[in-house]
């Protein structure tokens, strides 16, 4: 019995070896922030200051095993700086980069159709916002829902829709005393195209 166990196990961590695949993916994705700073007075016409919208370039590594995942994602963007309220929004985009990375944990919640699959990410991530050559670090929440399906033999493509959650990227010295220093939120959806390096 101890044998036909011990031989159960090898099975199961062998065939679990085999379906794991290693990938390596390149993501474009539009976002828009919000939080950050808000004008608690009314005074100003322009009441939120936050990180402008931006075009993100994202380079992703990552390990499947069936419906469960794990990837690291770099990415690079250039929000720069936003002042925005009643109808009005200007960006100066040379006050600040941003460079981030981000640990992944996934798993498959659906599909469609025979090779199409729904999947449910979340993890930290670790923003470095260049704000006039002071870099700020923050560590938020992600999350997202994604789409990946089968293009050719082993490309495959990937629509994302994501959600980022930190504290404030403003020091307290950054912003006038009516200003209130609020939580960063960040929505993006983005398009990419993933290979598959080894595996089932």
């Amino acid at each position: 019995m101890r044998t036909l166990l011990t031989l159960a196990v090898v099975w199961g961590v062998a065939t679990n070896a085999a379906a794991a695949q290693w990938s390596v993916g390149l993501e474009l994705s539009t976002t828009r922030y919000g939080g950050s700073s808000h004008d608690t007075s009314n005074a100003h016409a322009a009441s939120d200051g936050r990180p402008g919208d931006a075009t993100v370039v994202h380079l992703r590594i990552g390990k499947t095993w069936g419906r469960y995942g794990i990837a690291i994602r770099g990415a690079h963007s250039k929000p720069g700086l936003a002042v925005a309220g009643q109808g009005l929004n200007l960006t100066d985009k040379s006050s600040g980069g941003l460079s981030e990375i981000a640990a992944i944990v996934s798993t498959r919640v659906g599909g469609i159709g025979p090779s199409g699959a729904v999947r449910l990410e979340v993890g930290p991530a670790l923003h470095l916002w260049n704000f006039e050559g002071d870099v700020r670090s923050r560590l938020g929440a992600n999350g997202a829902l994604s789409y990946e399906w089968l293009l050719t033999g082993r490309f495959a493509g990937a629509v994302r829709v994501e959600g980022v959650l930190s504290k404030s990227w403003f020091d307290p010295g950054d912003v006038p005393p009516e200003y209130e220093r609020r939580a960063t939120w960040r929505y993006g959806v983005g398009l990419g195209l993933r290979y598959r390096l080894s595996g089932g």
